[in-house]
Formats: structure tokens, C-alpha cells, sequence
């Protein structure tokens, strides 16, 4: 639910900073500022009252038309206002530096018909650079919109572990995570991650969470081309939290027909033939929020594990590596942060996840965070890449 309100929250500012800065300013007479605060409003508006509605089972072309049109304005804002912040906040700086030095500084010799004539100049600069960043936003956006739907990079990493045997020295896994499947992304940018994953010939896949965002009757044809994801040593699945938005008992019983195993709060023994194994993982960070009994533990995933020669969490939220270390795993693979996803977020991210995309070493756990396979809300890409991770073993 606060979730919910931090979005609502950050449409009412960009709503309220647009229309302070671009509309009242603009030379438009004052009821087309009035319909242009209105209906900037209203399509700000639609992405959380869409995101709402879906989570509340409401579907439907119209949900999936609004949703398209909401989630690109929200983007487009959100860029626009992030280059209009670049320019307004060192004015802002040096009103406020000139406010605290007028008390020390010397009187000016008053000068009379220039303040009307300032405003006007004022308000001209301001919007010419209204337009030139708006010429600049929506391109970038159309770009934003190009990368995130194009085909995922595949990234490769190597996972150097200490004390792994020579027989496991090169075993890969596949990591996929965030695909969302959805009201914007469905079946056949689906079939095309399979195949891009299924390319690779990994020994192992797994999913890292937040596979999907709605129903199973909505969304089942949508989610059917994971079913031919395909390694010899199984395909993994951990909960992310839109699993349990989204209706999350239904949806694991839906992931293990797709052939997947889910693993929560559970860990199984993996024997390869040169080597063995544990493949555990932890419902999301967050689930007892929503669902109690999935309330997240890496120390119950690894209660009463057997020996192995490596261990390895699936957590779709990074910040579980600080249980996950504690109980010993050797590896954790996350999602969830998106990397950002687009600018400006890929900033502000870091205010808010410790750890935000690639590899990390916490203590003695090897952490990787997967940029997302898909993306949630806007559908953009801006300083970030749609991610398949090729992980490989490597004897430290």
C-alpha cells in the first residue's frame, strides 16, 4: 500500500512542477492552460490508477491501451522534468545565495521601467528552453522506448568460488528475472527471451523473480513460451513481490506446469556428476506483508541442507544477502531493482537498494543483481540494458 502512495505522491509533484514551470508560463490563453493542467493530470494519473485497477483483477483492451498510454507519458515526464531540474536548480541556487547576501551588500540606486521589462525577458528565456527540452525529451524517450523492447544483452560473469571442485569449474546458469509479462510485454517478446536463453545452452536456468503482472487467466497464453525454456540441470524459480500482488499461490502452481521448480524458503540437492550443488531460494523480501506464511528466510532454506560443494540463494531482492550470508550460502543471484531502469532513476536508485546491478562481494557471499530481463511501469531503457546473465563457475 505505501508503495502505492510513493507513486501517487511523485505523479501529484511532476503534475505540480509541469504545470508551475511549463504550462503557466506558456503563452496560451487561460482556459488552454487550464485544459493542458488538466489533462497532463490526467495522464499522470492513470499510471498508478491502472497499476491499482490490475492489481485488483481488472483487465481488459482498455486497461491495456491506458496502461501504454500512461506508462509512456509517466516516462516522458519524468525525463522532461529531470533536464528541466537540471536547469532550474542552479537558478534556483543563486536566488537563494543573492537572498542571503542582500543584507551585506550595498544599495543600488533605484531604477524605474525595468521590472516589467525583465519579467517579459524572464518568461521568453524560460520558454524557449521549455521547448528546446522538450525537443530533446521526446526523442530520448522514443530511443528509452527502442531499448527497453529490443532484444535482451546477454551479459556474461563469471562467479569465482573458493574450493570449488575441477568438475564444476564451468558449469553455467542462465539468469533471467523481471520479465513482467504483462499488460505491456507479452507472449512473443516472451518466445524471444526463451530463445535468446535456450541459445546459450546453459547447464541450469533460473528466473530471480517478478516473472509476471496479472492473473493466471489473464495471462496464461502470455507466459506459455516458458514452458520450452530447457537445461540439462533444471529450471529455478524464486517469488518476487509481484508474484504475491499478482495472486502468488495460483502462480506457483502455474510456474511448476511451465516445468519450473519454485523454491520457497526451500533448498534442493543438485548432483551434476562432477560436482554437487544446493539450490535454494526465499520467497520475496516483503511477502508476509501480503501472504504470511511465505514470510521470507534464508536460514529456513538452508536448515538441515546436505554437504555440497557450493550453495547458491535465489532471492529476488538484493538486500536478502545479509540473512544469506549469515546462513552461509556461497552465491546469491537478485533482481528486482532494474538497475534503475532509466534516467533519472538510475540515480535515485542508489538512495534507496544498497546494491543496484552487477556483482558485489558481501563478507564471504558472491552477489550478482540482475538488471531485469523486461522492465515494470514505463517502457524505457535509459542508461540501463535488458539482461539475460550468463553466469559461469570458476575456481577461485
Amino acid at each position: 500500500m505505501s508503495f502505492r502512495f510513493i507513486v501517487l505522491g511523485i505523479a501529484t509533484l511532476l503534475t505540480l512542477y509541469l504545470g508551475w514551470r511549463l504550462i503557466t508560463p506558456a503563452p496560451l490563453s487561460r482556459t488552454r492552460k487550464l485544459t493542458a493542467w488538466l489533462l497532463v493530470a490526467f495522464a499522470l494519473y492513470v499510471h498508478p490508477l491502472m497499476m491499482m485497477a490490475r492489481h485488483s483483477g481488472i483487465e481488459g483492451e482498455a486497461m491495456t491501451f491506458l496502461s501504454w498510454t500512461g506508462y509512456s507519458f509517466f516516462g516522458l515526464a519524468s525525463l522532461l522534468v529531470a533536464l528541466m531540474l537540471a536547469r532550474d536548480l542552479p537558478l534556483l541556487a543563486r536566488r537563494v545565495g543573492l537572498l542571503f547576501a542582500k543584507p551585506f551588500s550595498r544599495p543600488k540606486e533605484r531604477t524605474y521601467f525595468t521590472r516589467a521589462t525583465d519579467k517579459g525577458r524572464r518568461r521568453f528565456l524560460l520558454n524557449a528552453t521549455n521547448a528546446t527540452l522538450l525537443a530533446a525529451a521526446v526523442p530520448l524517450t522514443g530511443y528509452a522506448a527502442y531499448e527497453a523492447n529490443r532484444t535482451p544483452s546477454v551479459v556474461k560473469n563469471d562467479l569465482p568460488v573458493p574450493g570449488l571442485p575441477e568438475g564444476l569449474d564451468g558449469f553455467t546458469i542462465a539468469q533471467i528475472s523481471d520479465t513482467h509479462i504483462g499488460l505491456t510485454l507479452g507472449r512473443e517478446w516472451a518466445r524471444t527471451v526463451v530463445d535468446e536463453v535456450n541459445a546459450l545452452a546453459p547447464d541450469m536456468i533460473v528466473h530471480t523473480g517478478d516473472m509476471v503482472d496479472g492473473s493466471v487467466d489473464a495471462l496464461r497464453d502470455d507466459v506459455a513460451p516458458f514452458a520450452d525454456l530447457s537445461a540439462p540441470h533444471g529450471i529455478w524459480f524464486c517469488t518476487g513481490n509481484h508474484e504475491y500482488y499478482s495472486g502468488v499461490l495460483p502462480w506457483l502452481r502455474k510456474v511448476e506446469e511451465l516445468g519450473m521448480t519454485p523454491l520457497v524458503n526451500e533448498h534442493r540437492l543438485v548432483d551434476t556428476g562432477r560436482g554437487r550443488i544446493l539450490m535454494a531460494g526465499v520467497a520475496d523480501y516483503d511477502a508476509a506483508r501480503i501472504y504470511p506464511p511465505h514470510a521470507s528466510s534464508p536460514k529456513a532454506a538452508m536448515a538441515g541442507a546436505p554437504e555440497s560443494d557450493v550453495s547458491i540463494l535465489l532471492a529476488h531482492r538484493p538486500r536478502s544477502v545479509f540473512e544469506g550470508g549469515k546462513a552461509g550460502f556461497d552465491i546469491q543471484l537478485s533482481g528486482h531493482t532494474h538497475g534503475g531502469q532509466y534516467f533519472p532513476y538510475t540515480l535515485a536508485i542508489h538512495l534507496f537498494q544498497p546494491f543496484v546491478r552487477g556483482f558485489y562481494l558481501h563478507e564471504d557471499t558472491r552477489l550478482y543483481v540482475n538488471q531485469g530481463t523486461g522492465y515494470w511501469g514505463p517502457p524505457m531503457r535509459l542508461g540501463t540494458v535488458p539482461e539475460i546473465t550468463m553466469h559461469t563457475l570458476r575456481r577461485a
